[in-house]
């Protein structure tokens, strides 16, 4: 093992000498939507000239923290990769998380779009935010609503233990913040909440399936697409950040998704 550190420590990886194919693979952003995401974070966290310096770049900093969410490595791992300290990358992620959480923006006010609301459950290893769900696993519950026609993000509520029902977390997360959209669509677990379409159950509460209803399994696999693209980020299946680093994360993948959707159109 310590053969091993050793070589990971002698890569010193840094954005200068990165090719685009390399970026891609390891970030799924292209040389493009990263200096964009680096100069749109820069504008929201410019470097005030106090305190310390830093021992990565800008650039660096910020290639670190998307490299961290798309791969899950630990924080040792990712200091053996950039050639510096476990406490340099704490900071670091600690510096630019909530900053690119803070790049997802406020939902859209166009009544005319779409909207679809789903959950996912993430495994993750704070046990105080955290309660044994449906995968058997001490997750948290997430609703992330999207714009049916090209699966942009609207906003992302806070986790919740993973044992609360998607109306409950719906009504006390997203359900407080999201303007008044007459047209959001969830499947048969939004049942009750009357803003949401879901589909209509019969007197013996089984799902009715008339001729709306292939309608909506095709919204719902609109939605479930959009979480699957999601979670190409390691750290939304098995994350080992505490406190508030999960809602960071979330928003801020949510972030890059949208980054990515808006420089390709």
């Amino acid at each position: 093992m310590k053969s091993v550190r050793v070589t990971v420590s002698c890569m010193e990886l840094r954005l200068a000498t990165c090719r685009s194919a390399q970026l891609k693979a390891w970030t799924e952003l292209s040389g493009p939507q990263l200096h964009a995401l680096i100069t749109r974070l820069w504008r929201r966290r410019p470097a005030s000239g106090c305190g310390r310096l830093w021992s990565l770049t800008f650039g660096n900093r910020v290639l670190l923290v998307v490299l961290g969410y798309r791969t899950n490595l630990t924080m040792e791992q990712l200091a053996g990769l950039f050639a510096t300290t476990d406490s340099t990358v704490h900071r670091v992620t600690a510096d630019l998380a909530p900053h690119l959480a803070a790049l997802l923006g406020p939902p859209p006010t166009d009544r005319r779009e779409l909207w679809l609301v789903d959950s996912t459950l993430i495994p993750v290893h704070d046990q105080q935010k955290t309660q044994k769900s449906k995968n058997y696993r001490r997750s948290v519950n997430v609703q992330i609503p999207c714009r049916a026609r090209d699966r942009r993000l609207v906003a992302v509520g806070d986790a919740w233990p993973g044992n609360r029902n998607d109306v409950v977390v719906f009504r006390e997360t997203v359900g407080k913040t999201l303007p008044d959209h007459s047209r959001l669509s969830g499947d048969g677990g939004y049942q009750g909440i009357e803003r949401i379409r879901s589909p209509r159950r019969g007197p013996d509460r089984k799902i009715i399936k008339d001729r709306a209803y292939p309608r909506f399994r095709k919204r719902r696999a609109v939605a479930e697409h959009t979480l699957t693209r999601l979670k190409d980020h390691q750290v939304l299946r098995q994350c080992r950040r505490k406190r508030e680093e999960i809602n960071h994360a979330v928003a801020g993948i949510a972030a890059l998704h949208n980054l990515k959707l808006e420089l390709n159109g």
